[in-house]
């Protein structure tokens, strides 16, 4: 007798299911011979699935397309992995820039493909044409902040004279961040392509948690910070300064979407995620990731494109240089920003380069 979940499997057509979904889906052998298409993949193609299933890829895509480096390195390794920024040519030979996730199954392999989403992630050009009028205003405050400055950390000295043990590790939290921006301020030059950060083996916990200490006692202390770390993660290649600069900029940017709300600090390991390197042959692996997510009302619909070029803000009254900021400092960590946002929750998620001893 076949009991009553596998008479539910028999019934599913699974062809009829990866019809439905709007991606264009792929199937091919060790050969690259095309195994199988969706109605999306037949669409994008411009040919139908009875054409194309008698084709190798090789037959419809140019032969230094990015995308069988992507599949090679998906046979070699036997583990699913996901590229940005490949570019193939639809059915009216127009140019797309797509992401491609790539799934070993047996020794065949599994393509889903992902047109560019432009609210999800940096167009990075934008980005860097946008980089130039922010260092220019970065360098005309600097003067004008180093001022308060000093006054803001002489008196935290003064006052660690006073309090009691208790209290002195607030104080000298106070004096450190000062110290830290004072070296931030001093780079000029701290948010243009030109700027050289000094990088190491980091911790990424040790970063987000001086920033969440640092957020709970000020802007955040009205929300509920959460810290949900995988303790297994390899250190990040990163330059402290600019990474606390980073996820405090986020965090406060979820704080201020709402000021007594709940904000998750969440950090994991993606496995085969890498990105190629503008201007270079080279690939870069992206597997450590932290989201910033909060319950606010999300970000409009209408600047979230726009959310990471200078002075664009959703918030009344804000300056909208922050969230620049934090696409410049990603930038210099060859890394990537992703956005995913409604009218409940906005998740920051920020993918960095793992420390590798050999690459350095």
């Amino acid at each position: 007798m076949i009991k009553g979940k596998d008479k539910v499997n028999k019934s599913l057509n699974y062809e009829n299911i990866l019809n439905l979904i709007p991606n264009p889906i792929l199937l091919i052998d060790k050969r690259n011979n095309i195994l199988f298409v969706n109605f999306a993949a037949e669409l994008i193609f411009g040919e139908s699935a009875k054409f194309l299933k008698k084709k190798s890829l090789k037959d419809i895509l140019t032969p230094d397309s990015q995308l069988f480096a992507l599949i090679n390195q998906v046979k070699n390794q036997g583990y699913n992995a996901t590229q940005y920024d490949i570019i193939i040519n639809d059915i009216n030979k127009k140019i797309l820039l797509v992401d491609v996730v790539a799934s070993f199954n047996d020794e065949n392999i599994i393509l889903s493909i992902h047109k560019k989403a432009i609210a999800q992630q940096i167009d990075r050009s934008v980005v860097q044409k946008n980089i130039h009028s922010v260092s220019g205003l970065s360098s005309l405050m600097a003067h004008e902040i180093k001022n308060p400055l000093s006054g803001i950390k002489g008196a935290a000295q003064l006052l660690n004279e006073e309090v009691n043990n208790d209290s002195k590790e607030l104080t000298k939290l106070i004096i450190d961040e000062v110290d830290r921006i004072g070296e931030l301020i001093n780079k000029v030059g701290s948010i243009t392509d030109k700027n050289v950060i000094s990088r190491s083996a980091l911790n990424i916990h040790d970063v987000l948690r001086r920033v969440c200490k640092l957020a709970e006692n000020s802007f955040a202390k009205n929300c509920k910070l959460v810290e949900d770390y995988d303790p297994s993660l390899p250190d990040v290649y990163g330059d402290m300064n600019s990474l606390i600069q980073l996820f405090l900029n986020l965090i406060k940017n979820s704080s201020e979407a709402k000021p007594d709300g709940k904000i998750i600090v969440k950090t994991g390991y993606r496995h085969g995620f890498n990105i190629k390197v503008s201007g270079s042959e080279k690939k870069l692996r992206l597997p450590i990731f932290v989201n910033i997510i909060d319950n606010g009302p999300g970000i409009p619909e209408n600047i979230r494109a726009h959310l990471f070029e200078p002075f664009v803000s959703s918030k009344h009254g804000g300056s909208g240089l922050g969230l620049s900021l934090v696409a410049s400092i990603v930038e210099e960590h060859g890394g990537i920003i992703e956005i995913n946002s409604d009218s409940n929750s906005t998740n920051f998620t920020v993918l960095l380069p793992s420390y590798d001893k050999e690459k350095v």
